[in-house]
């Protein structure tokens, strides 16, 4: 696969508000050297999570039966399968594609210790109760690597990167299920040699 032929920067880790990070160590054949696999969080409690990384990554995980987001409930009471609701200090995380809380927990603190802090990559996308304001707190934020999927265009703001394929959409699609979208318009692999 190309991507795995020109990858240089072989140990970094993504953290994103949903499974795009996933995708990408899979394309690349790489283990997962993040806890933000198979989960999702709502945007007003990831952009929390990762204004104070560190500390959400030592804070002990424990779960919950009910989302403090109505759309969360809604989306756990339509789910076929159950899955666990951790908490976090004051943040939620949904482990979507987790089927016990043990499970979740194991692969967690697994996750968490791969961290690579000092080559971290942060990603966005305007999704799961996400507003133009939080956009916009998103790239204030201090990363040096950082990327925010948009399904409008957001000039202003250096981490947006406009998915012109769901330009008539209110959100981008699921650019973990169907990745071009996302290819057609970001170069990840160029992203994690460079930055770029």
């Amino acid at each position: 696969m190309y991507a795995r032929l020109k990858i240089r920067n072989k140990n970094f880790t993504i953290i994103s508000n949903n499974c795009w990070a996933w995708s990408i160590y899979e394309d690349l054949g790489m283990a997962y050297t993040t806890p933000t696999i198979g989960l999702y969080f709502f945007m007003p409690c990831y952009l929390k999570f990762i204004s104070n990384l560190p500390h959400y990554l030592q804070t002990p995980l424990s779960f919950k039966r009910d989302s403090i987001y109505e759309e969360g409930n809604m989306r756990l009471s339509k789910n076929k399968q159950f899955y666990p609701v951790g908490q976090l200090g004051d943040i939620e995380i949904h482990f979507l594609h987790y089927h016990t809380e043990e499970e979740a927990l194991a692969k967690w603190k697994k996750r968490v210790a791969r961290v690579n802090f000092d080559n971290l990559f942060i990603a966005g996308s305007d999704i799961d109760l996400c507003t133009p304001q939080h956009i916009q707190s998103f790239n204030n934020l201090p990363y040096k690597n950082k990327v925010f999927f948009s399904a409008k265009p957001y000039p202003e703001f250096k981490s947006v990167v406009w998915l012109k394929y769901y330009r008539e959409q209110p959100t981008i699609g699921d650019i973990t299920k169907y990745r071009w979208p996302c290819r057609k318009y970001f170069d990840v692999v160029n992203w994690l040699n460079k930055g770029k």
